[in-house]
């Protein structure tokens, strides 16, 4: 399946890992926060002027963010896609 963000928006696939990110444990609770691989990407905020501003995030990075409410989800195959905005992601893991 291919997804086309547009604009601001950013599909992220569900990384199912220990809840370890290099040497920092990751605590699970109500909040969780989930780490994934970037997709795709839109091309970017749409300013009031007209003009795009390009996203920061890029095609295969991988990033952790909280599940929220306000986070759409579709699952396809046992592979969980989530539709996040780039302000939804706490961090890039390099």
């Amino acid at each position: 399946m291919i997804f086309f963000p547009l604009y601001d928006k950013i599909v992220v696939k569900k990384i199912n890992l220990e809840n370890k990110i290099g040497k920092i444990y990751i605590p699970t609770n109500d909040n969780e926060i989930i780490k994934g691989e970037v997709i795709e990407v839109g091309i970017g905020y749409l300013l009031n002027d007209g003009n795009i501003k390009p996203l920061i995030v890029k095609k295969k990075d991988n990033i952790i963010f909280k599940d929220n409410y306000n986070i759409e989800k579709y699952k396809i195959n046992n592979i969980e896609y989530y539709f996040i905005k780039e302000k939804d992601i706490i961090s890039i893991i390099k």
